[in-house]
């Protein structure tokens, strides 16, 4: 009888050889098919990150196009940059100028006489400055007093300062840190010029009416003589310090035109150039200055530039949508929708009209044409007779603007929510000033130390502890000059000036007037720490400002101070109301203009739900999914795998039955008598 036999574990039958055939014909195609999606879908991630690349280029073009200052733009040479400098602003017109440089703005510097030691005591008081106009001859003789001042004029402007000299820092060097510490406008220094230590006080601020007058009010009850902290005054009863530099404007010629300033740093001399002195000119070597407008040149330019921008944009999408491009291939995202759109979108944009009442209203207006392949031409011929013709009308194509019929009426801001169109304006009443109204006490009165303090509260702020000059007042002309000084003293607090706020004060009709700069509800002034004399107490008339009322398209508007915010059609449409006159006030012409409505929309694109966003999350959601199904896949092969395996098993087991089957049987015929087999 024959015997079955097959190569493997325990009846010869290759069992591993035939379950890794089995396997890999059940995983090779899955895992194939698996393989060209990921290469597919990574070839499209990448691909949108080339777009979203080329996108982003194309809008950070726009930004040089989105608002008029960046189409403002002027450029200043000067002949001698050892002489002076200049910077131009927006509003500077084209033009030469011929600048000399007669003086330089300095400060006003006294010395002290000489000290052995730096903590030699002087002496104790009250070291007062005052700042102002200065006529003082030194003379030629400082040690003998052979000197001439002959007036100061207060700086209504500044107010006075004071440093208390104690036992803690009556030396040199204490005064020294006492005047620096107290922060009022004077800077002191020690200086050894060889004979000893002198003390230096100087004026922070240049110009003639920023010169130093101090008094001082010693312990020794003796201000003006030469021992103790008197040692220190410089006024019209005693001359103690020497005087080492005279406080002096600077003084320029242009085009002959003679300009004074305090600082070194001119602004106005030149409309919207700032002038910085470093010397004086040689004689009859004026130094030449020159505004050019670059503003034509830099538009044109940035208008080129969005042109090329949007062309590589559109040459990168189409290249990648395309269908048997280069060599023949299709590109990666031929059919994608999301690719397409964007630059359908994009391309609408492009030809719309911009409705801004200007000369231009298109892209073709100005030189700028579609080609047949979708790219952008630009005649830069046409561009710039367009620019020479009307410049701003070019500009508001690209940004968004507003432009009021009534030139009382300026526009601020929109949002990416306000529609395009024209917008009635009808105002029912005008934005106020918080002001304070106060009769100070009639007849001639005296400002002593016992009434020359108040502090009042600005928009919310208070003022702290005003203190005013000393003094009789008997006039109307000293009360008008009074309102100066109480105006100049309370925009100086600097809790005021860290806010930004400010006030005006007016004598007039026999009361002080104190309004706030600003408009609205937010604004207010009111007396905190009351001075019966000046009238400033709290039964004078208080009245907080408001808001401006009115309506923008029809729709009623929010008011905040003078600004105006629309609604509805005209959501996020800001209009400050100036001018004296209230009902209809004309119209608004808005249009949000092509950079603007372009940054709009590829901002949407981009969002986190736009297009761009969404296409790309998706692409990565479907790649991370491939490795879920990788996993899968090798869990469904593992189980075919083992279910073969035991298949194998109990065929293996009952193979070895069958052949142990088979060899007992043949044992037994073999036994048999009388049987012979044939063996061939």
């Amino acid at each position: 009888m024959a015997t079955i036999s097959v190569a493997g574990i325990g009846s010869g039958l290759d069992v591993n050889g035939i379950l890794e055939q089995i396997v890999e014909a059940e995983r090779a195609p899955t895992e194939n098919r698996l393989n060209i999606k990921e290469a597919n879908l990574q070839a499209e991630l990448s691909a949108f990150g080339i777009i979203k690349g080329a996108v982003n280029s194309f809008q950070s073009s726009l930004g040089k196009l989105s608002s008029a200052s960046l189409f403002n733009s002027t450029d200043v040479s000067v002949s001698d940059a050892s002489v002076l400098s200049a910077v131009s602003s927006s509003i500077a017109q084209p033009g030469n100028y011929s600048v000399e440089v007669n003086s330089i703005a300095q400060s006003h510097t006294l010395a002290s006489i000489a000290f052995d030691d730096l903590d030699d005591v002087i002496g104790t008081g009250t070291l007062n400055f005052s700042f102002g106009t200065t006529v003082y001859d030194p003379g030629t003789d400082f040690e003998t007093g052979d000197d001439i001042y002959s007036s100061f004029e207060k700086n209504t402007e500044r107010s006075d300062e004071s440093v208390v000299i104690d036992n803690t820092n009556n030396t040199i060097s204490g005064i020294r840190d006492a005047i620096n510490d107290a922060d009022i406008g004077v800077n002191a220094s020690i200086v050894d010029d060889g004979s000893g230590y002198r003390l230096l006080i100087t004026s922070e601020l240049q110009g003639e009416d920023n010169s130093l007058e101090i008094s001082v009010v010693d312990s020794d009850a003796d201000n003006v003589d030469t021992a103790g902290l008197s040692l220190l005054a410089f006024n019209i009863g005693a001359t103690n310090v020497e005087q080492t530099q005279a406080a002096q404007d600077a003084k320029i010629t242009v085009n002959g035109l003679t300009v004074t300033r305090e600082s070194n740093n001119l602004t106005g001399a030149i409309p919207g150039v700032t002038l910085n002195i470093n010397k004086l000119t040689e004689v009859n070597s004026p130094v030449q200055v020159t505004v050019t407008n670059e503003n034509v040149a830099e538009a044109k330019s940035n208008i080129s530039n969005f042109v090329n921008s949007f062309n590589e944009m559109a040459s990168t999408i189409n290249g990648l949508t395309s269908f048997g491009g280069e060599n023949g291939t299709n590109g990666v995202l031929l059919g994608d929708t999301t690719a397409r759109n964007i630059l359908q979108q994009t391309r609408r944009e492009l030809g719309g009209l911009i409705e801004n009442g200007g000369s231009f209203n298109s892209l073709s207006s100005i030189g700028i044409t579609t080609n047949r392949d979708g790219t952008l031409s630009l005649d830069t011929d046409l561009l710039d007779s367009a620019l020479a013709d009307d410049f701003d009308s070019v500009a508001q194509l690209f940004y968004a603007n507003g432009n009021p019929s009534d030139n009382e009426i300026i526009f601020q801001s929109s949002s990416d929510a306000t529609q395009e169109g024209d917008y009635q304006v009808s105002i029912s009443s005008l934005a106020t000033q918080g002001k304070f109204s106060a009769a100070p006490r009639s007849g001639p009165f005296m400002i002593g130390a016992t009434n020359d303090s108040f502090s009042f509260q600005i928009d919310g702020v208070s003022t702290g502890l005003i203190s005013i000059t000393q003094a009789d007042y008997t006039s109307a002309e000293e009360l008008v000059n009074l309102a100066q000084e109480i105006e100049n003293r309370i925009n100086a607090a600097s809790a005021l000036q860290a806010e930004g706020i400010n006030v005006a004060v007016e004598y007039t009709a026999g009361k002080f007037e104190i309004s706030s700069s600003t408009y609205g509800e937010e604004s207010t002034v009111k007396i905190i720490s009351p001075n019966n004399d000046l009238g400033f107490i709290a039964s004078a008339t208080s009245t907080a400002g408001t808001d401006v009322v009115g309506t923008i398209g029809g729709q009623v508007a929010t008011g905040s101070g003078q600004s105006l915010t629309g609604s509805g059609a005209a959501s996020g449409l800001v209009l400050e109301i100036t001018g004296d006159s209230t009902g209809n006030r004309g119209s608004v012409t808005f249009s949000q203009g092509l950079a603007s409505k372009l940054d709009s929309l590829f901002n949407q694109f981009q969002a986190t739900d736009g297009q761009l966003s969404a296409k790309t999350e998706s692409l990565t959601n479907q790649i991370e999914s491939i490795a879920g199904e990788r996993v899968d896949l090798l869990e469904r092969v593992a189980e075919i795998e083992a279910r073969f395996r035991r298949q194998f098993s109990s065929l293996d087991v009952l193979i070895n039955q069958l052949n142990a089957t088979s060899t007992f049987l043949q044992q037994q015929l073999d036994a048999l008598p009388g049987v012979t087999f044939n063996q061939n």
